[in-house]
């Protein structure tokens, strides 16, 4: 009775851990439960707390996340075949999953290939560029070029690598989904086109909010970032919308801070 008993209570026990496992743990793991094309993952980093610079490639080039940074960055030169010009989004669910972070590290390991990149803060609403780059001027950004208060030159900011330059998103706007729609958006887009090889567009959470899908539609390669053990499973509903209902072509996923021995 005990040895039945305990065989029972096991397989209780297991099925219990099975039922409540929802999050996605690995690269393998996304690979199989969803059928976007899977660009790469990303090591955990532990950043340094003495620094505010979330922009690690640069002075870890032969580190586990820059060449983690550089497979990814293949496979979107595959992606992107010869296209005039690189538009890319980098959206996720909800806030947290380091979409951020690898807009900026993913920006900056273009750049060292002497591509001109030009990253763009699109989350008017939770601005993140300050997490990023250590000073920040939020008096000004998008959210002023799109009111034509001041220009796409007096919001641009350099970076540490000498091919990279950022605009914030400046004072946050009563009304940002209204500003994307509008058609001053697409003539910054146009204009930076010009000037830049790469535009990098870091997006709201798509999950919370609906002002980054305008964006993720006029993208060459719009990107979406799981991170791994906070992501749930059930966030791929949001890819399979984007995919069916708002018709984003060549959606790839990304999945962060993904733990040594989980499998990726």
């Amino acid at each position: 009775i005990g040895t039945f008993a305990g065989l029972f209570l096991s397989f209780i026990f297991v099925g219990i851990r099975y039922l409540l496992h929802n999050k996605i743990t690995s690269q393998q793991e996304l690979e199989r439960i969803s059928s976007a094309f899977v660009l790469g993952s990303v090591p955990l980093f532990k950043f340094d707390t003495s620094s505010n610079s979330r922009l690690v490639v640069n002075g870890n080039l032969k580190s586990e996340i820059s060449e983690a940074f550089r497979a990814i960055r293949t496979n979107l030169e595959f992606l992107n075949g010869q296209q005039q010009k690189t538009i890319i989004t980098i959206s996720s669910t909800v806030s947290g999953e380091g979409k951020t972070f690898i807009a900026a590290n993913l920006g900056g390991i273009i750049s060292l290939l002497r591509n001109r990149v030009i990253l763009i803060d699109l989350d008017m609403r939770r601005p993140r560029f300050h997490e990023v780059f250590s000073e920040v001027d939020m008096s000004k950004g998008l959210s002023t070029i799109l009111i034509n208060k001041h220009t796409i030159e007096e919001c641009t900011h350099p970076t540490e690598l000498e091919n990279m330059h950022f605009i914030p998103a400046g004072p946050v706007p009563p009304n940002p989904s209204e500003l994307i729609l509008s058609g001053l958006f697409d003539q910054m887009i146009e204009r930076l086109s010009k000037s830049y090889d790469v535009i990098i567009i870091d997006t709201p959470p798509v999950g919370l909010v609906t002002d980054g899908i305008y964006a993720m539609k006029i993208a060459t390669i719009p990107i979406y970032v799981f991170r791994a053990d906070f992501s749930k499973k059930n966030f791929l509903k949001n890819v399979e919308k984007l995919v069916k209902v708002n018709k984003i072509r060549n959606l790839s996923l990304i999945l962060n801070s993904v733990r040594k021995g989980s499998g990726n």
